[in-house]
């Protein structure tokens, strides 16, 4: 298929994977001036028997139209084209450029319950618009859920409904049959597996990455209690009772007990997440005791002082060969230091005249030490030297990530810094052994899941030319 030109203009370039249901390519297309790359997904059925054919035809143009719809949204990828050759299907849809969930989890590392809330509510958001169409993803994995470089939104890719075209086939009444359940093993709850995918189907799939985020055990070898086929794993967690009682709920075995949207689900998380911060629900409960008259003139007050979701800004650092977005209502400060390693810092906008701390977003980049050449000589050094500087530092996590599509080392740990306790978060990677690129959130401990997202999409923005 490499450098294969379908439609007349899309020339296949080289193979990103391969399934059961076909093969999936990278492409330019040669009709736009910038070559622009896009997706091309080959879809094969099983028989090219006449009867098959002509039902997997109307099946794939049915699924087009649905993903044409729903390419209109953001964070799902654009469908670009449709088109049949040779008794074969192919769909052209938007590249994304990132990389997928399974980069960050099931890394050897257990995450922490605020950073699995965060990745819940980020994957919910995008699976929200689909349910409000009562359309079912079917296959919802780490590997189907892309981190978008440019501004690290979660991305769904590979709807399981298209696989179904290639797990057709026709029974001796010549009616169509599925033979492959649509779904990965581990992630499909039983009704899914048994060909009645539902909405919930979905939240049980998004309830199980959430798990394997908590426990980093693979889905597959998750206990279940053999009388009530529910999963047994709180032991293997460090999480809330309430926190708990959410997860257990989004993957009942029974589906009728289970959340049945996403919009639910994160409605549920709102208000935990409320609960664990008191002055979001003293700011709910003064709303609610307003009159009607003096709510607008209340929102006008919130419309000031509550930031709303900014636009981004580019720096760019061309002597460190760095570009990175930062929100703009940040501040960006600081000259670069080549002795420092200090390149720029982005400092959050200031709520009230009694913030005593501005969370920020700090980058340094520095020449490695000699016999710290490569990422992991230089983090067991950098580990030592963090440990060595703060005596009443308390480290929270490490683990295996990626910065710049990079791999990289990540650390957060609490600290108390002039009388302030503080939460910090550090990524890091190293250039051809050369320099190594550390960036730095650092919060107030009770505002550092506020300001998180915000902090992810700085990190994630990071490119090194």
């Amino acid at each position: 298929m490499i450098g294969t030109i379908l439609d007349g203009r899309y020339e296949v370039i080289s193979k990103l994977g391969e399934g059961g249901f076909g093969a999936t390519y990278l492409a330019i297309d040669r009709k736009l001036p910038d070559k622009d790359q896009c997706v091309v997904k080959h879809f094969s059925p099983k028989s090219t028997d006449t009867n098959t054919l002509s039902h997997a035809r109307r099946l794939f143009e049915t699924e087009a139209k649905v993903l044409n719809r729903l390419g209109n949204h953001d964070r799902v990828p654009r469908l670009l084209a449709h088109f049949e050759e040779d008794q074969k299907f192919y769909l052209v849809q938007e590249f994304i450029d990132g990389y997928d969930l399974s980069r960050e989890i099931n890394q050897h590392k257990q995450w922490s319950q605020e950073k699995v809330i965060v990745l819940l509510q980020e994957i919910l958001e995008a699976l929200e618009f689909l349910h409000q169409h009562h359309i079912i993803h079917r296959d919802i994995k780490p590997s189907n859920l892309m981190r978008r470089q440019q501004d690290g939104k979660i991305v769904l890719i590979d709807f399981g409904a298209v696989k179904q075209i290639s797990s057709q086939a026709v029974n001796t009444q010549g009616e169509m049959t599925a033979t492959v359940v649509v779904g990965t093993p581990g992630y499909i709850p039983s009704e899914q597996s048994q060909g009645q995918p539902r909405l919930c189907s979905d939240i049980y799939a998004v309830g199980i990455i959430a798990i394997e985020a908590l426990t980093n055990l693979n889905p597959m070898q998750l206990p279940r209690d053999h009388l009530t086929g529910e999963i047994i794993w709180r032991h293997q967690a460090q999480v809330s009772f309430q926190f708990a009682e959410v997860i257990d709920k989004m993957v009942k075995y029974d589906f009728r007990q289970r959340y049945q949207s996403a919009t639910e689900v994160l409605q549920v998380l709102q208000r935990l997440t409320a609960a664990n911060h008191p002055q979001k629900s003293v700011l709910r409960k003064t709303i609610i005791g307003l009159g009607m008259a003096s709510v607008a003139t209340f929102m006008a007050f919130l419309f000031i002082f509550i930031p709303r979701n900014p636009s981004l800004e580019s720096y760019n650092n061309v002597a460190y060969g760095i570009n990175i977005k930062y929100p703009s209502n940040w501040q960006k400060t600081g000259t670069p230091d080549h002795i420092s390693g200090n390149v720029v810092k982005f400092i959050s906008p200031k709520k009230t005249d009694g913030d005593t701390y501005l969370e920020n977003v700090n980058l340094v980049v520095e020449d490695l030490p000699e016999a710290h050449k490569e990422l992991e000589q230089f983090t067991k050094f950098f580990l030592d030297e963090i440990q060595g500087s703060y005596p009443n530092i308390k480290i929270l996590e490490k683990d295996k990530t990626q910065l710049a599509n990079r791999p990289a080392y990540q650390v957060i740990y609490t600290l108390e810094e002039e009388g302030i306790n503080i939460k910090r978060l550090q990524v890091w990677m190293v250039e051809n052994n050369q320099k190594a690129y550390i960036i730095t959130y650092t919060a107030d401990v009770t505002q550092y899941s506020e300001y998180f997202p915000t902090a992810q999409v700085i990190i994630n923005s990071l490119e090194v030319k």
